[in-house]
């Protein structure tokens, strides 16, 4: 009799003992002071490169029900992830924050990138195909998993003789006014107008004045659609609307590009509403909103300015000379607003957090935001300056860095068959 007593006795302290630890372990996530945040991101960091958890550990500001943090271990794919994502980068329309993003998911669950073998970053103007010289090879199944460089598309069929079948194909757009004006002080096409004794109203009078100085046309009129397929189609660039408009197997063939740009790109990100686009991918791809946080990169320390009428103008002109991007455009932006309408008022919650996760991140680990005279570009470039504390904290330092030092940190990855360096 005492025997099974005490063996009743021994069994409940065994599962009071269970229940107390299980109720640690819940109690353990819950921080009520928000300063705690910045220790819970430096703990994130260190649990994503040092792999010593299995699990993640979510913790929400009970101050800030906006705010929710994880802690997550990198290799950490929900069931329905898509590992498979080729951005297809367009000029000037946030191409680079988004190659970043897909640099951090990427690197840190060592899927295989498309990168050269020799100095190249970028492959533009020319596609894949064209361009290929010898890639680094694929760390699984000879088949790459993400393209983050830029590259001019031609088509899902070419895309996956090098990625894989269910590859997700994404490219941003922006408007085309301001995408012309931002390539056009960008590229210094402002200085070589000077340099002819011609203004910037001059060349929105007749574009072609800058015909001698290679690639300029390309990097201005329809430029977007250039960037993802257009030369392949019978269709004239440079030429006005009201051309294209005169002609029946031009406006024939323009409705045959914009049918095969929905065919051939999975999904399509509006630089004015970033945020949303963002959270309206991460959906598609099955991802978390930790994955999407960033840092502006490729920013232009002072934007131009201009006044209404100005605008006005600018807004006629542009569309005149890039008749395909304006159509291009304002299709791919009615469906993103009914994309945004479906989902309503869930939408904006996430949105307001991916934007909490940004500031936090932002203060945690920049000390500033300052021009940055390494950055390409003919105007001043922004770039995101480290804290010195967090100098070595590579999370970081991977949200904040340039296009050339996170392509070459690509190359070394590769190089080290898919194994962080």
């Amino acid at each position: 009799m005492w025997k099974k007593i005490k063996s009743v006795v021994k069994i409940f302290g065994i599962l009071s003992l269970v229940v107390v630890l299980l109720l640690l372990l819940v109690s353990l996530p819950y921080i009520n002071d928000r300063g705690q945040q910045s220790i819970c991101i430096e703990n994130c960091y260190q649990i994503i490169y040092s792999n010593t958890r299995e699990s993640f550990v979510e913790i929400i500001d009970q101050k800030d029900t906006n705010t929710t943090w994880r802690c997550v271990n990198p290799d950490y794919i929900g069931d329905n992830a898509r590992t498979s994502v080729a951005l297809l980068k367009v000029h000037k329309a946030g191409s680079t924050t988004i190659a970043s993003i897909l640099y951090r998911f990427g690197i840190r669950r060592r899927l295989s990138f498309i990168m050269q073998k020799d100095d190249t970053i970028r492959f533009w103007p020319k596609t894949i195909d064209k361009a290929y010289k010898g890639f680094y090879p694929a760390c699984r199944d000879n088949k790459y998993d993400i393209l983050n460089i830029h590259s001019r598309y031609n088509g899902r069929d070419i895309l996956t003789k090098y990625m894989r079948e269910d590859t997700y194909v994404i490219a941003p757009l922006r408007h085309p006014m301001d995408q012309m004006i931002s390539a056009v002080y960008y590229h210094g096409y402002i200085n070589l107008l000077e340099k002819i004794n011609k203004t910037f109203e001059d060349f929105l009078d007749n574009p072609n004045i800058l015909n001698k100085d290679t690639g300029v046309v390309l990097l201005t009129w329809n430029l977007m659609s250039y960037d993802i397929g257009l030369d392949d189609f019978d269709i004239p660039n440079g030429v006005s609307k009201s051309y294209l408009k005169s002609q029946p197997k031009y406006i024939k063939e323009i409705d045959r590009f914009l049918n095969w740009t929905e065919e051939n790109i999975d999904f399509f990100l509006i630089r004015e509403k970033f945020d949303e686009s963002l959270i309206l991918l991460k959906d598609r791809l099955g991802w978390r909103i930790e994955d999407l946080v960033y840092f502006s990169l490729n920013t232009a320390a002072e934007p131009p300015k201009r006044n209404r009428r100005d605008t006005n103008r600018l807004r006629i002109k542009t569309e005149e000379f890039s008749y395909i991007d304006y159509l291009l455009y304002e299709r791919m932006k009615l469906k993103l607003d009914r994309m945004i309408e479906e989902k309503g008022a869930e939408l904006e919650v996430e949105v307001s957090k991916l934007r909490s996760l940004n500031k936090e991140f932002s203060e945690y680990c920049l000390e500033k935001v300052e021009v940055d005279s390494t950055l390409y570009g003919a105007v001043k470039i922004l770039g995101n300056k480290v804290k010195n504390e967090h100098k070595d904290n590579k999370c970081c330092i991977e949200t904040a860095i340039s296009e050339i030092p996170y392509s070459e940190d690509i190359k070394k990855f590769m190089a080290n068959d898919c194994n962080y360096y």
